[in-house]
């Protein structure tokens, strides 16, 4: 593969990333939102964050309950 494709090749992944990262702040907002429409803090804030996660296929932000 000559540079120029290479160069190619990481600016579409860099632009990938920028698309996923603003569709996960546009998901977290909105959970966001919602939760605290809610009114829910606690282990019940942190099950409806991963309920939207999951249900977004984002399982890489998922918070741990300790």
């Amino acid at each position: 593969m000559g540079t120029l494709n290479e160069l190619k090749s990481i600016e579409q992944h860099i632009i990938d990333i920028g698309k996923q990262m603003q569709l996960e702040t546009k998901v977290c907002g909105m959970e966001l939102q919602e939760r605290l429409r809610l009114g829910l803090e606690g282990k019940a804030a942190i099950e409806h964050y991963n309920a939207w996660m999951k249900r977004h296929h984002m399982e890489h932000l998922i918070v741990k309950e300790e």
